[in-house]
């Protein structure tokens, strides 16, 4: 795939917007994480939304991992986490974008993206949980974070979603994005709800 300077912009907006948001989320994450992880985890999908938008919007391979290696860079000066900052979005960019390259990018139908966000969030949950000290807590407190966690990355991937097709609508990606598939209305509906 050809990236050309208008999609590297796109890219660079959406990283850049994305990084700005995520300077306030990674300061809160660094002071909360540890002192009250459940509420780290309803916001986990925060980390996303760039993402997710980048993806949905563009429908292209590989803006979700530059924007979110845009994103991680915007945050290095700025929160307390440093490079790791960078570490961390690429692998959000990089765990989003693996159900449609299993797809070699051709399908990208809602239910797709809820697929990445969820199994971003199990996966990370058992890492965090480690990492938080949430491992030693009750099983119920256990099972609630990681329902937060989950439940805050498709929440994110819904408003990703929604972001991008209100962005779509104005045209602002006329000639960028790839064309959705023509769909047949019953799919188009059911695809809506979603």
């Amino acid at each position: 795939m050809r990236f050309t300077t208008r999609l590297l912009m796109t890219c660079a907006a959406i990283g850049a917007a994305g990084g700005l948001l995520l300077i306030p989320v990674n300061n809160a994450a660094a002071a909360l994480a540890k002192v009250v992880p459940l509420a780290y985890a309803a916001g986990v999908g925060l980390y996303l939304l760039p993402f997710v938008i980048a993806l949905a919007l563009l429908r292209r391979p590989g803006v979700g991992v530059l924007t979110a290696l845009i994103a991680g860079l915007v945050n290095v000066p700025f929160t307390p986490y440093g490079f790791s900052a960078v570490v961390t979005c690429l692998m959000i960019g990089i765990a989003l974008e693996v159900p449609f390259l299993v797809s070699l990018y051709r399908y990208w139908k809602p239910w797709v993206f809820y697929v990445g966000a969820g199994a971003f969030a199990a996966l990370y949950s058992t890492v965090s949980m480690r990492s938080l000290g949430v491992i030693d807590f009750a099983p119920a407190v256990q099972v609630v974070f990681v329902v937060l966690l989950v439940v805050s990355a498709v929440a994110a991937t819904w408003l990703g979603r929604f972001i991008a097709a209100r962005l779509e609508h104005t045209g602002v990606v006329r000639g960028l994005a790839r064309p959705e598939p023509v769909r047949a209305p019953a799919e188009a509906s059911a695809d809506a709800i979603v």
